[in-house]
């Protein structure tokens, strides 16, 4: 006999609004930022389970308050349940419904909700490269399919460590930064689903996994020479007198960049986001970054934002730069211009790079990044003895000294000019 054959009993809330039946359930004045936090939680799971309960609720005076809801594990698929008080039940079936509907959470939904809860204003550029990795690595992967489709709750530490496993093999060799694009994205996805206000999951397992892979698929990169890092003093003049060269011939001011680059070691965001009038007093002052899709009026870290002088020569390279924009019509408020819309007439963010290696194939030297030049500006002032290590950092923008010193210096000499100083350091 089902609940709809029991004799003398009420059948209730079938189409009225269960949260507007109890007043447990509305908002005072008198409540707390928490308690108010936890009324809406309470609030958003009674309207879910509402939406999704299709039995219905009794009560008689002797069994009180009960409904079935569907539980697999029982002989007919159904479990009652009863409670002493109407209140109790609703909430039983909010409990029910939300742990129902978490089992069932994928992780392309978890992804999402990750997603959302990590985008800030200041980090479209991290959330666009984590998407990439995504698809590339989950979305688009054969190999992820099966974890993708499976609730999350289901997934055994096991299936993690076997996926994650297949997915070194394929992609070998892995070092750390590959690692962190490929893995970051389920490292995160678990801390999210396991935290305690989320609960999709009950501990991350991801974790446990990482421990267990194996140490011989992951490799550790190559330290590079400092010839691929940096460019030589006389790398430098050929590049400049290259510029200069083709400043007669070729239409664009990314040659006029790439020396101003040599003399501020701006990272080539901030170079594309300047502005006229960011110089003031022979100081130029860094308050913005730049790249294809926008320009943003903050800095890569609070320490990015900052002053420094200009040389004799920026300052000469910057009345070139106006000369040609004079000279090509170009009227923007930037500093390196182009008759480019998409870019709002800034200088287009490749452009320094696609200019710098073509100047290095016709060196005959390694191809290198504008952030190689970068390398090489704050590298020379590490190797000048009258300027304080403390101003380098400054100039850098960097937080601490230690990063300057970790990935900004590298010998600037020849193998040759190498070669003399260990001999005269060595010579008795």
């Amino acid at each position: 006999m089902n609940n709809s054959d029991l004799p003398n009993n009420n059948i209730i809330m079938q189409n009225s609004d269960w949260i507007e039946r109890f007043p447990f359930l509305e908002f005072n004045g008198t409540m707390s930022e928490d308690e108010v936090l936890n009324l809406v939680k309470m609030r958003k799971a009674i309207k879910n389970a509402q939406k999704q309960h299709p039995y219905k609720i009794h009560h008689t005076d002797k069994s009180g308050w009960f409904t079935n809801v569907d539980d697999p594990s029982c002989p007919n698929g159904k479990r009652k349940i009863r409670k002493c008080s109407e209140e109790k039940l609703m909430i039983a079936l909010a409990e029910h419904y939300s742990e129902s509907n978490q089992k069932k959470v994928t992780l392309p939904e978890v992804h999402n909700e990750w997603i959302e809860h990590k985008k800030t204003p200041t980090n479209a550029s991290t959330i666009r490269r984590i998407e990439k990795s995504w698809e590339a690595y989950y979305l688009n992967e054969p190999l992820s399919q099966e974890l993708l489709n499976k609730p999350l709750a289901n997934i055994t530490v096991m299936e993690l460590r076997t996926w994650a496993e297949q997915l070194l093999k394929k992609h070998y060799p892995v070092d750390q930064k590959k690692f962190s694009r490929i893995f970051g994205i389920i490292k995160g996805c678990y801390e999210y689903a396991s935290d305690e206000d989320v609960n999709i999951v009950s501990e991350d397992l991801w974790s446990k996994a990482q421990k267990k892979l194996p140490k011989k698929l992951r490799t550790e990169k190559a330290t590079p020479f400092d010839e691929e890092q940096v460019f030589t003093d006389k790398e430098r003049l050929a590049i400049r007198q290259m510029v200069y060269d083709d400043l007669k011939r070729y239409p664009t001011s990314a040659g006029l960049q790439i020396l101003f680059l040599f003399e501020t070691g701006l990272r080539i965001g901030e170079v594309c986001g300047l502005k006229w009038t960011d110089i003031k007093d022979s100081r130029l002052y860094i308050q913005r970054q730049a790249d294809n899709h926008s320009v943003r009026e903050w800095t890569k870290t609070e320490h990015g934002r900052r002053d420094i002088p200009l040389t004799t020569t920026a300052k000469q390279i910057l009345e070139d730069v106006k000369a040609f924009n004079q000279e090509h019509g170009y009227m923007a408020e930037w500093i390196f211009q182009s008759d480019n819309p998409d870019f709002e007439y800034r200088l287009g963010y490749q452009a320094a790079d696609q200019k710098l290696r073509k100047l290095c194939k016709r060196l005959h030297t390694t191809v290198k990044s504008p952030h190689k030049i970068r390398k090489t500006c704050i590298s020379t002032l590490l190797d000048d003895p009258n300027v304080n290590d403390r101003t380098v950092q400054r100039f850098a923008g960097h937080s601490d000294i230690s990063t300057t010193y970790r990935f900004y210096n590298f010998e600037r000499k020849s193998k040759e000019e190498q070669a003399l100083a260990i001999e005269k350091a060595l010579a008795l």
